[in-house]
């Protein structure tokens, strides 16, 4: 083997295992500063009254430019070197404390080749967000070793439902400020997790939105599934989708190498338009049969999936989080304990310092 390529190869087995970084975690009094990396708000009516609430909560909270202003050519907040420019300024910038983002959607995967992450991993801040910002999360995970939190966005903060709202923010706040290892499970509202395959086991947390993980397999933005417990969470899926999507980490090979799956509540909100596609037309038929349909068929696939593929793999399915009215805090790149039979994970170790 060439000098060269032992370099290489060793500076890639190194970059594997380097340690995970963890953020300091976010005190009272701290300013957390909101970027925009995906899509742009459709209204920004509702802005002040999230701000509001971070203000009650005891933070300070700085919005950037890029929040308030579309992009002139696409459904994007801005261009891209104005984007990649905001989150690098919002980790070395010693005026934040941590970056939430303002709401997922689309674009966070064209700025992963400009990112510098070396700012990432020397300025690691509490990072939180979810759905398109699965692609950041991931490319902080592998490029900066970075521990990040798939939690409330403010477009979250909207939050009509005022205990559901808090139930979120608690469990988001104890774990990025009090540094809980908590047990991390289904909020008693939420309804209960299903088991696919019982089981336990242990590993290094990762995964996110489903549909977006899939389009960065297999490049350097993606850490390897070796011995993770993988988190799939997605939104609007069908159940040909959910089966496609699957079946291509299969093929991958990801699936095989990872410890323990789980599976969010993959909520479905173009149900009428799908009932109306099937000529449904009264109300119990559209929200309780389809929804119920729906739902079936996705478990049937997974049990089908696993089954044939994946017998004795650990993993359970309605974990509430992310696309939800509940959104159970996911710590990405912390160790956890997942238990498939009880439909929990808990923590190993903190999610911050």
């Amino acid at each position: 083997m060439r000098a060269a390529s032992v370099k290489s190869f060793a500076r890639l087995i190194t970059t594997m295992y380097e340690p995970t970084v963890k953020p300091p975690r976010l005190r009272k009094g701290g300013t957390i500063r909101i970027i925009a990396p995906s899509s742009a708000a459709t209204s920004t009516s509702s802005l002040p009254k999230a701000v509001r609430f971070l203000e009650r909560q005891g933070f300070k909270v700085s919005l950037a430019p890029s929040m308030i202003r579309e992009s002139p050519t696409r459904y994007l907040t801005a261009g891209d070197a104005t984007r990649k420019n905001e989150i690098e300024n919002a980790f070395k910038s010693d005026k934040y404390d941590a970056v939430m983002v303002l709401q997922g959607g689309a674009g966070s995967i064209d700025i992963l080749n400009s990112i510098d992450y070396d700012i990432i991993k020397d300025h690691p801040k509490v990072f939180v967000g979810y759905s398109d910002i699965t692609l950041l999360q991931l490319a902080f995970m592998r490029m900066a070793h970075m521990a990040s939190f798939q939690g409330p966005m403010l477009i979250d903060l909207f939050e009509e439902d005022e205990a559901a709202l808090q139930t979120n923010w608690n469990n988001l706040i104890g774990i990025i400020s009090r540094g809980e290892e908590a047990m991390i499970k289904n909020p008693l509202e939420s309804g209960w997790a299903k088991s696919i395959n019982d089981g336990t086991t242990k590993g290094q947390l990762m995964g996110g939105n489903l549909t977006v993980f899939s389009l960065i397999v297999g490049t350097k933005y993606i850490p390897d599934a070796r011995g993770k417990v993988l988190f799939f969470e997605d939104v609007n899926v069908e159940p040909w989708m959910l089966d496609n999507l699957l079946t291509s980490l299969v093929i991958k090979g990801v699936l095989k190498k990872a410890n323990g799956i789980v599976f969010g509540q993959l909520p479905n909100y173009g149900i009428e338009n799908i009932s109306e596609s099937q000529g449904v037309a009264s109300y119990l038929m559209k929200h309780l049969f389809v929804e119920d349909y729906i739902n079936a068929t996705m478990h049937s696939t997974l049990q089908d999936l696993f089954a044939n593929k994946m017998p004795k793999k650990p993993a359970f399915i309605e974990f509430a989080c992310c696309h939800g009215k509940y959104i159970t805090t996911i710590p990405m790149g912390i160790r956890v304990k997942m238990d498939a039979s009880e439909c929990t994970m808990e923590m190993l170790e903190p999610g911050v310092e």
